[in-house]
């Protein structure tokens, strides 16, 4: 199971990814344009799928 914090703010999101050992995967920040949400979840499912694994994601 992987972890997916979201900060939300105006123009963009802060995302951290992060294993059950609390090891960060991936920290990057997205604009909140529906299209690129939308690429950003495509390839977090994609990277998923090929390891077999789920996240679960929590918005502040």
């Amino acid at each position: 199971m992987l972890f997916l914090g979201i900060d939300q703010h105006a123009r963009q999101l802060t995302v951290s990814l992060r294993d059950q050992q609390d090891d960060v995967l991936l920290a990057r920040q997205v604009s909140t344009r529906p299209a690129k949400i939308l690429q950003f979840f495509d390839q977090l499912t994609q990277r998923c799928t090929e390891h077999n694994e789920s996240f679960i994601a929590v918005l502040e």
